[in-house]
């Protein structure tokens, strides 16, 4: 895992370093004197040869010192810190839609098989597969607010409903704190502002474990022991829910994991649609202006995510399979 981290924080330092443009021009603003400038580098350590940043930004990092945002002039890590909240809010809430609907589609589809259901079921999921994420989400902002005026367009919750002061929790996770300080109202008004972007991001993972799930399903029902069931008279649905999921378990856990790193990218182009506060909506803002220490510390703290999220998978298949501990 060190190892893993230190190539993606070297590689990473490297190519922010290579994009074109200087990150001092953010810092100084138009017109700036010589003197302005030189300050400026002094003060970051830009001046300094590459080798020489590339070590005190390795120092920083070991000390969780991520630096300094050049545009918004606060500390990488407390801007992390205040957007992560609505992004684990946003992945989660997609996350959920997605197996809620996608794993009993993909079992009812492989039950199915064949079938109009299933082949109704298919084709939502290519939908899903081939989509691209911006022209879906103008799609449900056109039908869904535009048209229909169920949800809201943009933003993470209403201003006139969500007041702080009505919460008695300050988690920053907005419906942890209204949930357990009984504000219902923010609650639903927070709810209604997740829909749209949450199935957003959910339509394209939705489809990916929609088709595992269905040919894991099938594999399954192809087994010795499905048949033997089948034999003794048992029905199908009945020999999945008894002992049939748990062949499925292993590789849908594995989607599962990796189509939520998979989210995590994603939130860079639906948080800038649905103006989302979140840190993909920073990472775009950081790489447009070249915060060379925002964009860093994002790409650290998703690689850092990506990790732990597959470091839980092992140990889930542990859990799942008992011939692995063995």
């Amino acid at each position: 895992m060190t190892l893993i981290m230190s190539i993606v924080i070297s590689i990473t330092f490297l190519i922010v370093r290579l994009l074109p443009g200087d990150p001092i021009l953010l810092v100084v603003g138009d017109r700036p004197t010589l003197e302005q400038i030189e300050k400026a580098q002094n003060d970051y350590g830009f001046n300094e040869p590459l080798h020489k940043q590339y070590i005190s930004f390795l120092k920083r990092t070991i000390s969780l010192d991520l630096g300094v945002s050049l545009r918004t002039k606060q500390p990488v890590l407390d801007e992390i810190n205040k957007r992560f909240p609505a992004t684990f809010e946003l992945v989660f809430f997609s996350m959920l839609v997605s197996i809620i609907v996608g794993l009993p589609m993909g079992v009812i589809s492989a039950l199915k098989k064949g079938e109009k259901i299933d082949v109704l079921f298919r084709g939502f999921s290519y939908m899903g597969l081939s989509l691209p994420v911006f022209w879906l989400a103008m799609i449900l902002q056109i039908v869904f607010f535009g048209v229909l005026n169920w949800f809201p367009l943009q933003g993470r919750y209403s201003g006139s409903a969500f007041h702080d002061d009505n919460t008695i929790f300050h988690s920053g996770f907005i419906f942890l704190d209204t949930f357990f300080s009984g504000d219902l109202s923010s609650f639903l008004d927070a709810l209604e502002h997740i829909v749209l972007p949450g199935s957003t991001m959910a339509f394209g993972v939705l489809g990916i474990l929609f088709r595992i799930t269905r040919t894991t399903t099938i594999d399954t029902m192809d087994a010795p022991f499905f048949r033997t069931f089948k034999f003794y008279g048992f029905k199908d649905v009945e020999i999945i829910k008894q002992s049939g999921y748990k062949n499925t378990l292993i590789p849908i856990s594995t989607v599962a994991g990796l189509s939520f790193g998979l989210m995590l990218g994603g939130t860079f182009l639906v948080e800038s649609i649905f103006d989302w506060p979140g840190i993909g909506q920073f990472s775009v803002l950081s790489i447009l202006t070249r915060d060379y220490p925002a964009v860093i510390g994002v790409t650290i703290l998703y690689s850092f995510i990506y990790i732990i999220i597959n470091f839980f998978i092992d140990l889930l298949y542990v859990v799942v399979d008992p011939r692995i501990r063995v």
